[in-house]
């Protein structure tokens, strides 16, 4: 999240005009929680992008949980409503499809869950708001569907403190599966008449 407000300084991208419409994204919900979130969009076309993001983190020894260990990958389309095609960003309402990969661990007390590999698909609903020339916000909320193998285990505190298997489930939740308040800088694209963006 840090590096989105320090490139600007360091790089003054925005001076030249290109075909290409690209941004850096971070998610600032999974950043706020320790569990640093970047990502990527380009535009497609006047109408479309394509945005492609993923999330690590690694927490132990909090009060109210002993580890959290999250690592997740997602893909997906945008439609953009607007037509501000003259415009070094999009802005306004958008909507499209993602999936997504997630392995995780989690162990809340003496009881966790654990997945190597599980997978959601859904379709989100999103807005962008700009405030400045080439930083905005972006708000999405996603419903849809994830599923997976995981695993449900015990912490067992004796002599040494050991983790026993207690079952193997499948997930079946549908539901909201993504929640987002991007921080986007946008990179570089095209410039207004008269070379002002």
């Amino acid at each position: 999240m840090g590096l989105l407000f320090f490139l600007p300084m360091m790089v003054n991208a925005q001076t030249f005009n290109s075909p290409i419409r690209l941004s850096a994204k971070s998610n600032l919900l999974y950043d706020v929680a320790l569990m640093p979130n970047i990502g990527i969009e380009i535009a497609v076309g006047n109408q479309f992008t394509i945005a492609a993001s993923g999330t690590y983190g690694w927490l132990e020894g909090w009060p109210w949980h002993k580890n959290i260990r999250v690592v997740t990958g997602d893909i997906g389309v945008n439609y953009w409503f607007g037509k501000d095609t003259n415009q070094l960003m999009h802005r306004g309402f958008h909507i499209g499809p993602y999936a997504a990969v997630y392995r995780y661990d989690f162990l809340f007390g003496d009881e966790g869950q654990q997945a190597k590999a599980n997978w959601g698909a859904g379709v989100a609903l999103g807005y962008s708001v700009p405030v400045s020339p080439e930083i905005s916000f972006d708000f999405s909320l996603g419903l849809g569907y994830v599923g997976g193998k995981y695993k449900e285990y015990d912490v067992v505190n004796d002599v040494f403190e050991r983790f026993v298997w207690k079952a193997d489930k499948v997930r079946h939740y549908i539901g909201p599966t993504k929640l987002e308040v991007a921080l986007v800088w946008h990179l570089f694209g095209p410039k207004k008449k008269g070379g002002e963006r």
